[in-house]
């Protein structure tokens, strides 16, 4: 049976290095070599991608996150940011930076306006 909105959690999303055969770039835009490329799967559909780039010893940015505009208010975006971090964190990432466009968004996660992007600072254990 396929998900639909009506019936589905974030949790029912998977998130994984896109298959060859799989290019996000219509939902990301083309990555440049070194960044990190993540997509969201739901019944082995993409649904969600983002775009993840190392911009120094330990900051990264976000360069692009997107969800599938029937999928959006589901919490798939939430959970590929949660991703998102989870994966610079696990690289040395102290400091993410976003871009500005989904200022409301990133806000809720803890991003605060730093001239003219968003960024997250996080506090080592």
């Amino acid at each position: 049976m396929t998900a639909s909105r009506a019936h589905f959690s974030y949790r029912d999303v998977d998130v994984y290095p896109p298959y060859p055969n799989e290019d996000p770039a219509d939902l990301v835009g083309a990555a440049d070599d070194g960044e990190l490329v993540r997509v969201a799967k739901l019944d082995g559909r993409v649904i969600g991608a983002y775009r993840l780039a190392r911009t120094a010893q330990a900051r990264f940015a976000i360069k692009a996150l997107v969800v599938d505009e029937k999928h959006r208010g589901c919490g798939v975006g939430r959970w590929l940011l949660g991703h998102a971090i989870g994966i610079a964190e696990s690289k040395g990432g102290r400091v993410i930076d976003a871009p500005p466009g989904a200022k409301s968004f990133f806000a809720r996660s803890g991003f605060e306006p730093a001239g003219d992007i968003l960024r997250l600072s996080l506090t080592p254990e």
